[in-house]
């Protein structure tokens, strides 16, 4: 494991949760040791999830921490046993600076530019699959923001793929919202083999309202 890729930092959302093996204390330097010992404790606020086979952790990091309930149960699905066997590894995101997107939108009348790092890569075969997780209200009335990133998300991965079909590369990288209601199909379409032409209702809401 990568010492450095340990978090290092609070959630401020009350549901965070910490995902961690019986390795991950053995592999913190002092300074991270005091951290997890500081967020595993009862009464530290973090929901705390050992996960019992180390060998079902496919992904760098000694720790994960889920922001929210729905990145907890989104991760908790990762890992069992029938989905696992469906890709190779994953890695969940830092909130920014690991994998930015610029983006743009009009807040009321006044333009605005932005940066935001998806939640999560997972690598099935060649095929990378990038997911940002919302709530399900976001279905009822989604954001003029989101619906930016879902835009310019899209036109971005559309670059890297042709950049890497360019290349005789066979890496392609393939973008999705999800919320919790999106999960169980998420998941579905991939123990199918059919997650490279998943489309989520998010995805499909945040089209239409383009």
């Amino acid at each position: 494991r990568d010492l450095h890729s340990f978090p290092t930092r609070r959630s401020s959302d009350l549901n965070a949760a910490i995902f961690y093996t019986d390795q991950t204390r053995d592999s913190l330097v002092d300074e991270q040791i005091e951290f997890f010992d500081e967020v595993t404790e009862p009464g530290s606020g973090f929901k705390c999830v050992p996960v019992a086979n180390r060998y079902l952790f496919k992904t760098p990091l000694n720790a994960v921490i889920a922001d929210s309930e729905n990145e907890r149960r989104f991760i908790s699905m990762l890992l069992q046993p029938a989905n696992v066997d469906r890709y190779d590894a994953w890695i969940k995101s830092t909130a920014t600076r690991f994998y930015e997107i610029d983006y743009s939108w009009k807040k009321r009348e006044h333009p605005k530019r932005g940066k935001f790092s998806p939640d999560f890569f997972i690598k099935v075969g060649d095929l990378i699959l990038v997911t940002e997780i919302k709530g399900d209200e976001e279905l009822r009335e989604p954001s003029e923001e989101n619906r930016k990133k879902n835009e310019d998300a899209l036109a971005h991965f559309k670059r890297v793929n042709e950049h890497l079909e360019e290349e005789g590369s066979p890496v392609r990288y393939k973008f999705n919202f999800l919320t919790e209601r999106s999960f169980n199909k998420f998941y579905q379409s991939l123990r199918d083999g059919k997650v490279g032409t998943y489309r989520s209702e998010l995805d499909v809401k945040l089209s239409e309202e383009a």
